[in-house]
C-alpha cells in the first residue's frame, strides 16, 4: 500500500524541564501513513487511542506485513527499529507516543535508506498488559516489559464515583491524557515540606478535563483526580513509579507501592 503522508502531530506536554520525556498525539485519517522512521538513541512507545492502527516494520528482506493494533493497545519501537504507522480503516486513527528526548528521528519514505550497511533493523514488540489493581479502578502498566525502562507509561481506568489519593512524588514527573470520559482534576499546589500537614483542599487549582485533552503534574506539586464519570486515561512519566505521598486516601492507603495490588500481573 503506497499511502499519503498526511498524519497530523501534536506535542502534549512541550519541552518543560520538569518533564523529560515526550509525550506525543498522531491523527491519521484514512488511508494515510507516516513516513517510515528510525531513531538510533532512544526507545518510544506507542498506544492507539482511538480507531486501529497497522505497524509496518522493515526487515532484512523487505517490509513485513502490517500488525494491527486496536484501541488502547499497542507496541514498543527500540533503538534501531525501522516502522510506520499506517491507517487501513475508514475513520481517523488516533495514536500517542511515548519516548526519551535523546538523539533524532530519521524519517524516509523508502525504508531501506534508514537502514546502516551491514545492519539489521531491531524488530518492535508489544506493550505490556500487567495490570495493577486499585481501590478506584485499575492501571495496566505498558512499560513493564522494558528492563531499565527510562520513562512509564501506563494506562489509567478509575470507574465513576471514585477518586485517587490526593498525592505529590518527590522526583516523578507526570503527563496525562484522557482517552474516554471526564475527569476533574485538582493540582498545581506546592506541597509542603511537613508530612503531618493538613491540607486544605480548596486551595488546589481545579480543572475539568474530557477526551484528547490533559495535564501536568511536575515534582512536589498536590494533585487528585476526581471521576464524576467513568474516564480512562494514558499516562507518561519518569520511571520512579514507588515515589507516592498520599496526603489523603479514602482506602487509608499508606506511601509508596502498595504490594496487594500488584498480585494480579500480567492479565
Amino acid at each position: 500500500m503506497s499511502a499519503p503522508t498526511t498524519h497530523r502531530s501534536k506535542d502534549l506536554v512541550g519541552d518543560a524541564p520538569d518533564h523529560p520525556y515526550l509525550f506525543t498525539e498522531h491523527v491519521l485519517p484514512p488511508g494515510s501513513a507516516t513516513p517510515y522512521r528510525r531513531h538510533a538513541e532512544d526507545l518510544r512507545s506507542f498506544v492507539v487511542t482511538g480507531g486501529a492502527i497497522d505497524l509496518e516494520e522493515h526487515v532484512p528482506d523487505g517490509t513485513a506485513p502490517g500488525v494491527r493494533h486496536d484501541r488502547l493497545t499497542g507496541w514498543h519501537a527500540p533503538a534501531g527499529s525501522v516502522y510506520r504507522l499506517v491507517n487501513r480503516t475508514d475513520a481517523d486513527a488516533l495514536v500517542v507516543e511515548a519516548g526519551t528526548r535523546a538523539g533524532e528521528v530519521v524519517e524516509a519514505e523508502d525504508a531501506s535508506a534508514l537502514v546502516p550497511p551491514g545492519t539489521i533493523p531491531t524488530a518492535c514488540a508489544p506493550t505490556s498488559g500487567y495490570t495493577v489493581d486499585k481501590p478506584w479502578g485499575h492501571e495496566i502498566w505498558y512499560t513493564q516489559n522494558i528492563a531499565d525502562a527510562p520513562y512509564a507509561l501506563k494506562q489509567i481506568h478509575m470507574t465513576a464515583g471514585h477518586q485517587s489519593s490526593l498525592q505529590s512524588h518527590r522526583r516523578k514527573s507526570e503527563t496525562n491524557f484522557v482517552v474516554d470520559g471526564e475527569a476533574t482534576v485538582l493540582n498545581g499546589l506546592e506541597a509542603p515540606e511537613d508530612l503531618s500537614a493538613v491540607i486544605d483542599v480548596g486551595r488546589i487549582p481545579v480543572s475539568v478535563h474530557g477526551p484528547r485533552t490533559g495535564w501536568s503534574s511536575a515534582p512536589n506539586v498536590l494533585h487528585r483526580v476526581i471521576a464524576h464519570s467513568t474516564y480512562t486515561s494514558v499516562e507518561v512519566s519518569t520511571n520512579e513509579l514507588d515515589d507516592v505521598i498520599r496526603w489523603q486516601d479514602d482506602s487509608g492507603r499508606g506511601n509508596g507501592r502498595i504490594d496487594t495490588e500488584h498480585e494480579r500481573g500480567v492479565r
